[in-house]
């Protein structure tokens, strides 16, 4: 039997919530408050006379990207089983899953997202699998979103772009995980919600939040005095994933190479790009594991520049921890800027 959502009419977080509202996505405090009430009331459903379908003793929550499941594991801990939807190596915007992968998200209680264009498809895929509507936690919507900038879009000087994409100049830029203080800003919430599925557990999420916003904390102090020794300032991505560590640790994304992910920049596009990087100051350009390189290859080719790898998903050896990723990141950008 689907579960019953009752998303209106509970709203005993909201008080809490009221001093984070100058930060959040519009209206994302009061969904996220609502969600919360909707899970305290599912999870207290299970005596007989209830039409909603109670969550399991160990609830399910799908997370779409490896950044955000590696948190959600940790923060859970041996009360939930944690799903990572997205395989490594994948990319989240034309990310297509087999009739299997469907089929490992039955029985799915919570699904948890970035939201803001990127992932939305989690929801239907894990609806699509239960035959229900399954609640779900937009991390996007708490956090003081930035705008898509016009580089990042593809709008270069005599080169525009005229799509209705979530990568379009002024669109809410969904990347945040990138930003170790954006991923802080989340992680109570997170927190809150996965309480409200299985309240006995508060005690030891509580704990282990606190574990990893020290680690946190200490990752974003390691990143800024890092940032500050770079020479260069200026960046070439490979497509806009990399705006909240470029606007946190004082970066300028000038150009990037393929504005649309997984739709192959066009050569008059790329002629843009070739002439942006005759008037830029960026050494090099990079590249994504997760996307075809061919385009920022053949842009360093031309452009007599080096081309290195940035990785905005992980998941793979070495980055298989949301700190390792980031770390791998800096690495490469202490050897591209240097």
């Amino acid at each position: 039997m689907p579960r019953q959502l009752p998303w209106s009419g509970f709203d005993p977080f909201m008080s809490a919530m009221n001093q984070r509202e100058s930060h959040v996505h519009p209206g994302g405090g009061k969904r996220a408050a609502a969600l919360i009430a909707a899970l305290i009331v599912l999870a207290a459903c299970g005596d007989g006379e209830s039409p909603a379908t109670p969550v399991s003793s160990t609830p399910k929550i799908a997370v779409s990207v490896f950044p955000l499941c590696n948190l959600t594991e940790r923060l859970a801990g041996e009360d939930f089983e944690v799903q990572c939807v997205l395989p490594a190596g994948r990319d989240a915007h034309s990310y297509d899953p087999t009739p299997r992968e469907v089929a490992a998200l039955e029985g799915t209680d919570l699904v948890v997202i970035a939201g803001l264009g990127l992932d939305e498809w989690l929801r239907q895929v894990v609806n699509s699998a239960t035959s229900e509507e399954v609640a779900a936690l937009e991390l996007g919507g708490l956090i003081e979103t930035r705008e898509v900038q016009a580089p990042e879009a593809g709008e270069l000087e005599g080169h525009h772009h005229d799509h209705g994409h979530s990568h379009a100049a002024g669109a809410p830029d969904p990347h945040f995980w990138l930003d170790p203080r954006m991923i802080a800003e989340v992680l109570p919430t997170l927190r809150d919600t996965l309480a409200a599925l299985k309240p006995e557990a508060r005690e030891g999420l509580e704990n282990r939040e606190r574990e990893l916003q020290t680690s946190l904390r200490a990752l974003h102090r390691e990143i800024a005095d890092e940032a500050q020794t770079w020479t260069h300032r200026n960046i070439v991505t490979f497509h806009g994933s990399f705006g909240y560590f470029a606007d946190r640790y004082n970066l300028n994304v000038a150009a990037v190479i393929e504005p649309f992910p997984g739709q192959e920049p066009s050569p008059r596009y790329l002629a843009s790009v070739l002439s942006a990087l005759e008037n830029i100051e960026a050494p090099v350009v990079f590249s994504e594991p997760q996307l075809e390189a061919r385009p920022a290859r053949l842009v360093a080719e031309q452009s007599g520049r080096q081309m290195y790898e940035l990785d905005p998903l992980g998941g793979t050896e070495g980055r298989d921890s949301y700190e390792a990723l980031i770390r791998h990141n800096v690495s490469v950008l202490r050897r591209a800027l240097e």
